[in-house]
């Protein structure tokens, strides 16, 4: 089963749902302030990989640099690019 995203109108509470695609049209409910006026947010594909790691994961910009910790906006190599 997928899960969805919702962003509550009335107080802005975003909250996730596990729901059958069938089911992914029904009128939702915030669990924060119980109002109906939810919106279905549009989410991000998971896509995983064969080895079981995140999808794209050897193209932080850091990834080829063993001395060069966590790669952070702004840090190691931010400016040059993805290591390939």
């Amino acid at each position: 089963m997928p899960i969805f995203e919702f962003k509550c109108q009335s107080c802005n509470h975003v909250f996730e749902k596990l729901l059958l695609t069938s089911q992914s049209d029904t009128p939702q409910t915030c669990p924060q302030c119980q109002s109906n006026q939810v919106q279905k947010l549009i989410s991000a594909p998971f896509i995983p990989s064969a080895v079981g790691k995140p999808a794209n994961d050897e193209l932080r910009c850091c990834a080829g640099k063993k001395d060069a910790g966590e790669c952070t906006p702004g840090a190691c190599c931010a400016d040059q690019g993805p290591v390939h």
